[in-house]
């Protein structure tokens, strides 16, 4: 397996999917949550995230209620 198939930043609309959300929806989670980073070098506001930061992110949002 060669280091281009090997992805280590995906972007907002592939992390959507994986999570099973809207857009809209993992937005408003990464502002509340924190997690997350803006594009480098983009102008857009297009987020990338990386899979430990997805994972954190479903950690987050299943965090018990106390």
């Amino acid at each position: 397996m060669t280091s281009d198939l090997v992805r280590n930043q995906i972007d907002e609309d592939r992390a959507a999917v994986l999570l099973g959300l809207t857009r809209a929806k993992l937005r408003l989670l990464c502002e509340q949550s924190g997690l997350g980073h803006a594009a480098a070098g983009d102008d857009s506001e297009q987020r990338l995230f990386t899979y430990h930061e997805l994972w954190r992110l479903c950690r987050w949002v299943v965090r018990p209620v106390v």
